[in-house]
């Protein structure tokens, strides 16, 4: 069975690459089954068709597609978001696991965003990333955001205050924070883009640490303590020791 489509943009010429790009590309396992130029529209037009996806556009001129999902109680259906704003809140949608898409369209972003969704209706999500979404959106400035890691069995959500640091595992990365560890199936360097804040700091090839809870450094073997006891090694090709210092100091 195709998945249903439904594309939300104000833009007539935003709406036809995305119908081009779907029919091109994946015309065996999409079939769209709307076009809406406005949030108001989309609300009527889920609805009726209860979509598999929704393509959305965020800046748009009567509401912006965030404000689509206080018309659900429930969200059925799995959210693309496009827009050609890259700082708009680009960081709440990657935080809470949903995918998005920058103007112009790369064709190969296109066709992972696609991947994903099919991987995420095999695994049954027990969040709301919407509500997620929403408050990330709300404390995307204060430090307060939680992030979504995909795991073995899902996913897991996790403070990104409470991070104490990042290991790098192989293909994967394991997540210390301040009350277990988290497995996750996302790359080191996708986590560490993931988590870029000013609070952040990668040290090593192998090691992302949240400078907060640095509790000494050995500089005669650029080695960083860590509150729960652990060692960090630092490359001394990254930082000098003032540099380095400084990050921790801040």
């Amino acid at each position: 069975m195709k998945l249903k489509v439904i594309i939300v943009d104000d833009e007539a010429h935003g709406r036809s690459f995305l119908r081009k790009l779907c029919n091109l590309y994946f015309s065996e396992k999409i079939e769209i089954i709307d076009e809406c130029n406005s949030v108001q529209q989309a609300v009527v037009s889920i609805k009726k068709y209860n979509p598999d996806i929704v393509f959305l556009d965020i800046q748009m001129q009567d509401e912006n597609g965030f404000e689509l999902f206080k018309y659900f109680e429930t969200i059925t259906f799995e959210t693309i978001f496009t827009t050609a704003y890259k700082e708009y809140a680009i960081d709440a949608i990657k935080n809470s696991a949903l995918d998005y898409l920058l103007k112009p369209i790369n064709i190969a972003d296109f066709k992972l965003a696609i991947a994903r969704v099919e991987q995420a209706k095999l695994v049954k999500i027990n969040f709301d990333r919407y509500k997620l979404l929403a408050e990330n959106i709300a404390n995307q400035n204060t430090g307060k955001e939680r992030i979504v890691f995909p795991s073995k069995t899902g996913f897991e959500v996790v403070q990104a205050n409470t991070i104490i640091f990042c290991k790098s595992d192989g293909a994967y990365t394991t997540v210390h924070t301040l009350d277990k560890n988290h497995f996750t199936s996302k790359s080191f360097k996708e986590t560490c883009e993931l988590l870029h804040s000013s609070n952040f700091l990668r040290v090593h090839r192998s090691f992302l640490i949240n400078v907060k809870f640095v509790i000494s450094f050995r500089s005669d073997e650029f080695i960083l303590e860590m509150i729960t006891g652990d060692k960090i090694p630092v490359s001394d090709k990254s930082f000098t020791k003032k540099e380095l210092i400084d990050a921790i100091s801040q």
